[in-house]
C-alpha cells in the first residue's frame, strides 16, 4: 500500500475522530454553557445590580461591594465557614486516606466492606439530612444511646448552639468521604510493592511505612484532597444546614453560602446575594492559590 493511501485513510480516521467527539461533547458543553457557565456570568452582572426579582435591575455599581464591610452578619457568616472548615477538612483528609490505605488491602470480602465506604456517594443530601435527623434524635438516636451506655448524657445536636455546626460537620465528612477515598486508592495504586517490601525487610514497623512511605508518596493526590475539601467546605453546609437546621439554631448552622441563600430568597436583595456569592468565590480561590503556593515550596524543597 502507498504512503498516499496510508496518509489518505489516517487523514479520513482523524476526521472520523473529529466528528465522533464532537457529537459527543457538543451535548455537554451546551449543557455546561445553559447551566454553569450562563449562569454565573449573570449572577457576576447581577452583583453590580439592584434587583428584587420583580422590579427592573438598576446597576449600582460597586455599592453592594461596600455593603459587605458594613453588613453585620457577613463577617460572622464568613467565620461560621472557616470554623467548619477548620473541623471538617482535617478528618475528611485523614480519615479517607486511613479508610483507602484499609480497603487496599487484598483479602476475601473485602468488597463488601468497600462498598460501605462508597454507599454516600448513592445518597442524596435529602436523605442524608433525614437518615441523620433521626441518628441525631435527642431521644431515639443511637449516638445519644450509645453515650448514654457509658453514663454521658448527650447534648441535643441539632438544637444546640455550640453542638449543631459539629452535628452538620460530621454528616458532610459522611457525605465528602467517598470521593475522598477514591482518589486516595488511585494514588495508592501507583505506589510500588518493591518500596514497601524492601521498608518491611529493613524493619520498618505497619504504622512507619504508613506514614513514613505510604502518606509521602500521596503527596500529590493529598494537595489535590485538600484543595477540593478546602473548597467543599467554604461552599457547604448549605443544603444540609437548609434541611435540618435552617441556619440555626442563632445562626450557629448559618454559613457565607447559607446566608447568600437568605439574603436572595428570603430578603429577595439579589443584587446583594450575588456581591456575596462573589466574595465567597474569591476567598476560596485566595486559599486555593495558598494551597497549591505551598505544596510547590514543599516539593521544591523535597
Amino acid at each position: 500500500m502507498s504512503k498516499a493511501k496510508v496518509g489518505g485513510k489516517t487523514k479520513q480516521l482523524k476526521a472520523n475522530d473529529r466528528f465522533w467527539l464532537s457529537i459527543f461533547l457538543i451535548p455537554n458543553l451546551s449543557m455546561y454553557t445553559l447551566f454553569i457557565l450562563f449562569p454565573s456570568l449573570i449572577g457576576v452582572l447581577l452583583s453590580f445590580c439592584e434587583w428584587n426579582l420583580l422590579g427592573p435591575v438598576k446597576w449600582v455599581g460597586l455599592d453592594n461591594y461596600r455593603l459587605l464591610f458594613s453588613d453585620e452578619n457577613f463577617i460572622p457568616s464568613f467565620v461560621r465557614s472557616l470554623k467548619f472548615m477548620a473541623l471538617g477538612v482535617l478528618p475528611t483528609i485523614f480519615g479517607g486516606f486511613l479508610i483507602a490505605v484499609l480497603v487496599n488491602w487484598k483479602v476475601k470480602g473485602m468488597g463488601a466492606f468497600r462498598a460501605m465506604f462508597f454507599l454516600p456517594l448513592t445518597v442524596s443530601s435529602a436523605v442524608a439530612g433525614i437518615a441523620w435527623s433521626s441518628i441525631f434524635s435527642p431521644e431515639f438516636g443511637w449516638i445519644n444511646a450509645v453515650l448514654a451506655k457509658v453514663g454521658i448524657t448527650g447534648p441535643e445536636w441539632l438544637t444546640s448552639y455550640e453542638w449543631a455546626l459539629p452535628a452538620i460537620t460530621i454528616i458532610v465528612i459522611w457525605l465528602s468521604l467517598p470521593l475522598v477515598i477514591i482518589l486516595y486508592l488511585a494514588g495508592l495504586q501507583r505506589i510500588s510493592p518493591e518500596i514497601l517490601e524492601a521498608a518491611q525487610i529493613d524493619g520498618a514497623s505497619a504504622w512507619q511505612r504508613l506514614w513514613g512511605i505510604i502518606f509521602p508518596c500521596v503527596a500529590s493526590t493529598t494537595a489535590l484532597v485538600t484543595v477540593i475539601e478546602i473548597l467543599a467546605f467554604l461552599g457547604a453546609p448549605f443544603e444540609i444546614a437548609l434541611l435540618m437546621t435552617e441556619g440555626g439554631p442563632l445562626d450557629a448552622t448559618t454559613s457565607l453560602a447559607y446566608y447568600a441563600y437568605k439574603v436572595a430568597f428570603r430578603d429577595f436583595e439579589i443584587g446583594y446575594a450575588s456581591a456575596i456569592t462573589m466574595a465567597q468565590f474569591f476567598i476560596m480561590l485566595a486559599i486555593g492559590l495558598i494551597v497549591l503556593q505551598i505544596r510547590k515550596i514543599m516539593k521544591k524543597r523535597g
